[in-house]
């Protein structure tokens, strides 16, 4: 139910943005980008999402996962210059464990 919030949210910002922008909101979306700090706060803080993995994307960015142990969780993308934009968010996050021995 949270993330429905943070969803309309979100949804609401693009919105404003686009319009203000001049650009169709087809195209706006996923482009919800803040500075990183702010976007880590707000997830951690209303969704108490933390880091779970992260990777980089060649030299130009950092991919991170962010996981509640309710099972929200958020992809984010962040650039060299720290701005973090999300790009995918949902529910009911599972994690695989591979046993020992067994290829994934």
């Amino acid at each position: 139910m949270a993330r429905k919030s943070l969803s309309a949210w979100v949804k609401t910002l693009v919105l404003a943005g686009a319009l203000a922008m001049g650009t169709s909101a087809a195209s706006a979306q996923y482009q919800f980008c803040v500075e990183h700090g702010v976007l880590v706060a707000h997830l951690s803080e209303n969704f108490q999402e933390k880091q779970f993995a992260f990777g980089l994307i060649g030299q130009t960015a950092i991919m991170e996962v962010f996981v509640a142990e309710s099972g929200t969780w958020t992809i984010v993308v962040t650039d060299v210059a720290g701005t973090s934009c999300i790009i995918a968010a949902g529910n009911n996050w599972e994690n695989v464990v591979t046993q020992p021995g067994h290829d994934a």
